[in-house]
């Protein structure tokens, strides 16, 4: 037990704001998850209740999404019923134990991008529209900062794969920089 106190001690002791970040993360990777929720418990992933969620597409302001919404996904409910439903599982899953941080976060972001353009416009509920706007500007800084390094998994795998572009970007210093051979040739 000890040991978990001091590991949650040290997310808070960074000098980044990764502690903070990672509460912002596992709160969105709830609301994935409960929003997914009665997604699997009911009849959304037979592709049921796809095409009446798509029923003011016409409203959606770029054609070619709109137009493959049109002859791609509502043909095949079915299919994309399963991909946003364990889509959203996946995403959660990901967010709440911060583990694949810098991949599911560009996945999150196209999915609320996708639900920005095709429900929240056409529709015109605001609410929705600012929501999915935050959640893709956050899921965008979880995958550029690797949110999931504090109170996260890919805060173990860190350790574990050093040099993985997964869980830690390597960091040059200036010094690094200004020191390397093809800026001091061209100098």
């Amino acid at each position: 037990m000890q040991r978990a106190w001091e590991w949650l001690a040290e997310s808070f002791r960074q000098t980044t704001c990764g502690g903070y970040l990672a509460i912002v993360r596992i709160l969105v990777g709830y609301h994935f998850l409960r929003v997914a929720w009665p997604k699997l418990m009911g009849r959304y992933w037979q592709g049921e209740s796809l095409p009446r969620q798509m029923a003011e597409i016409a409203g959606d302001p770029i054609s070619w999404h709109r137009e493959f919404i049109l002859d791609v996904v509502l043909p095949n409910p079915v299919f994309f019923s399963y991909l946003v439903c364990f889509g959203e599982v996946a995403i959660g899953i990901s967010l709440v134990l911060g583990c694949l941080v810098r991949l599911s976060g560009p996945f999150a972001a196209f999915h609320n991008l996708n639900i920005y353009l095709a429900v929240a416009i056409p529709g015109g509920q605001s609410a929705q529209i600012g929501v999915n706007r935050l959640f893709i500007f956050l899921n965008l800084i979880f995958a550029i900062a690797s949110a999931g390094r504090s109170l996260g998994m890919d805060g173990w795998l860190k350790k574990k794969f050093p040099r993985s572009w997964l869980f830690c970007q390597p960091r040059r210093k200036i010094a690094d920089i200004r020191g390397s051979p093809t800026l001091t040739q061209a100098r």
